[in-house]
């Protein structure tokens, strides 16, 4: 092994083979006192010795003064591995440092260090920041303070409340949930799709009427496989059976894709849509297909002639 006086000049090397030795050598060592010789590589103007250096001290930091150490750069990317650290060597005076970082993933882990305190969730409910009040609701212990903050203002504080009622599994009334579909933002009415569908069944018609294509996507993989969902999709809104099931090939999904296939009252257009959007991989399905290769509708017919041969084509 190198000894650390070389080992230290190699890293000042203008040579930029030599200095790369000497980086992959540290890594051979791996112990934590390499942190001591990678530090100066924090600040190199070679992005790539910065990535390594910070690749070092997201392995081998133990302790605040490698916290420190990172902060100290005023470099994002240091700051942000310094707050992703956090979670590892707990140090307030290091997270009160990073939460001012304008930085949102910097800011959101240095608060979530010290949200673990109830006096800062206290102090981060009135922050201006979304982010911080959205940290201190995933750590409060107030039922009461997550069912106040579904009036906030930003998405990001109603979104973390939503998570934590549904958690705790608490009672959200029918006028809240109006209010936030109201709110007509899509993530926040994706987050409830799952509460609509099982405590207020007959708001799901307001629910599919406020969500574009988008929202309905975000819904279908929260509920993944939910054969009530797609069931009242094709009750209330079948136009929108290609989107709802477009890249939900669980089996679930796909055996009520085949359904809705043969279902002689649904439109031929949307049928043709689910036959031609089926995964081209899932040739097990094609005995069950087959039967509407002959079928009376033009597009039916062709589109399912196409998949066939696409599963011959995948299957070969």
């Amino acid at each position: 092994m190198e000894s650390k006086s070389k080992l230290k000049r190699d890293l000042s090397s203008k040579d930029i083979r030599i200095k790369r030795k000497a980086v992959r050598q540290l890594f051979e060592i791996g112990e934590v006192w390499v942190l001591e010789l990678f530090k100066t590589l924090l600040s190199d103007n070679d992005i790539w010795f910065q990535s390594k250096a910070l690749n070092a001290y997201k392995e081998y930091a133990t302790s605040k003064e490698h916290l420190h150490d990172l902060i100290q750069t005023k470099n994002e990317s240091c700051q942000r591995v310094a707050a992703d650290l956090l979670q590892r060597i707990p140090d307030e005076s290091a997270a009160e440092i990073l939460i001012k970082s304008q930085d949102s993933q910097t800011k959101k882990n240095a608060a979530k260090s010290l949200a673990k305190d109830v006096k800062w969730r206290q102090i981060f409910l009135e922050d201006e920041s979304p982010v911080i009040r959205a940290v201190a609701i995933e750590h409060t212990e107030d039922d009461n303070i997550l069912i106040e903050t579904l009036d906030d203002e930003h998405p990001l504080p109603v979104i973390s409340s939503i998570g934590e009622i549904k958690r705790k599994n608490l009672e959200i009334y029918e006028s809240t949930v109006k209010k936030l579909l109201q709110k007509d933002h899509e993530r926040i009415t994706a987050s409830i799709s799952d509460i609509i569908l099982d405590s207020f069944p007959h708001l799901f018609q307001e629910l599919i009427q406020s969500s574009n294509e988008r929202i309905l996507s975000d819904i279908a993989t929260n509920i993944h496989g939910n054969s009530e969902f797609y069931s009242k999709v094709k009750e209330h809104a079948p136009l929108l059976l290609p989107r709802v099931l477009r890249n939900q090939n669980d089996t679930n999904a796909l055996d009520f894709r085949l359904k809705c296939i043969f279902d002689e009252k649904i439109d031929p257009f949307i049928r043709a849509k689910l036959i031609e959007q089926f995964p081209h991989k899932k040739h097990e399905y094609s005995e069950k297909i087959e039967p509407l290769s002959t079928h009376d509708d033009d597009l039916i017919r062709i589109t399912t002639n196409n998949l066939l041969d696409s599963f011959k084509t995948t299957s070969g």
